[in-house]
């Protein structure tokens, strides 16, 4: 994960329509060579942000840059780096899967020597002369993917790419999205699956009503940069603790501090002779920390 030189930057994006204001100063870094979740609510920006990232949404101000290029100026350069799923797939479905990739190699510009690799990818190599409409939407998400990655690009969006799988299909694209952004690729994903986007995501983006409310490293967000100790002496853990100047929440057996270098937890406890069973960064779930983030309540 690279944030020295991001695969995206975006600055104090606001896009307004007539009774809304979709993007509202968005800014946002996306690192390379990693999976970064997208998330917020309905109706806080994703689809908006992602269209104005390929150039089918102008923006009324701000700056956009993908790939060190500045969209829209640079779209023509961008164009074949990225492969995106943006709401429903542009699948022909009167077409066969293959056909369908064929189609979207030429349209852009792009050979078919990678079409029978990228079928066994997504496993569709023994559905590939069936037409898309006998598809379920499951394997028509997979073709997607696989158009998607028909110019082998640098960057990859998208937009609630798991909707409507289920668990298994969710499993498998989580699989496959993980073996394309170890092989160097970066991934920008959106999806309404706080626990899908907590398993697969490096780096997590999150905003609500056009916002940016927070953005960083997924275990950093998860921990948010507390660490918990497990002692068989939590209060003289406790007592030795606030004692040098570390802040300590809970008043149980197991406590958290406010402070993320664990060493020095481990040496002000070892100084008062006390050797703690587990040290290491608090852990919420990505739901807990997106919903308190956001301020929206649980169904």
């Amino acid at each position: 994960m690279d944030l020295s030189r991001p695969a995206i930057r975006v600055e104090g994006l606001v896009k307004r329509y007539k009774r809304t204001t979709a993007l509202d100063g968005l800014d946002f870094q996306v690192p390379s060579g990693a999976i970064t979740g997208f998330l917020g609510p309905n109706g806080a920006g994703k689809t908006t942000t992602f269209r104005s990232l390929l150039g089918l949404t102008r923006v009324d101000s701000g700056h956009i840059e993908v790939l060190d290029h500045e969209i829209p100026k640079g779209l023509f350069e961008v164009t074949k780096k990225v492969g995106a799923i943006i709401e429903e797939p542009g699948l022909i479905r009167a077409l066969s899967g293959k056909v369908n990739l064929q189609v979207a190699a030429d349209q852009l510009g792009f050979g078919h020597g990678r079409i029978e690799g990228l079928l066994e990818f997504v496993e569709l190599s023994n559905d590939a002369g069936r037409k898309v409409d006998e598809y379920s939407k499951g394997m028509r998400q997979r073709l997607a993917l696989a158009a998607a990655l028909i110019g082998d690009p640098q960057l990859l969006l998208l937009d609630e790419p798991l909707d409507g799988l289920d668990p298994a299909g969710q499993r498998a694209f989580r699989a496959r999205l993980r073996s394309i952004a170890d092989s160097g690729q970066t991934v920008m994903i959106s999806s309404h699956d706080l626990a899908d986007v907590e398993a697969l995501a490096d780096y997590v983006i999150v905003l609500n009503h056009g916002k940016l409310v927070a953005q960083g490293p997924l275990e950093e967000l998860l921990s948010g940069g507390a660490t918990r100790v497990v002692t068989d002496n939590p209060a003289g853990a406790r007592a030795a603790l606030i004692g040098a100047g570390i802040e300590v929440l809970g008043d149980g057996d197991v406590l958290s501090v406010g402070e993320v270098d664990g060493s020095r937890v481990i040496r002000v406890l070892a100084t008062a002779g006390i050797y703690p069973n587990e040290v290491r960064p608090a852990r919420s779930t990505l739901e807990s920390v997106f919903l308190g983030m956001t301020g929206e309540t649980e169904a």
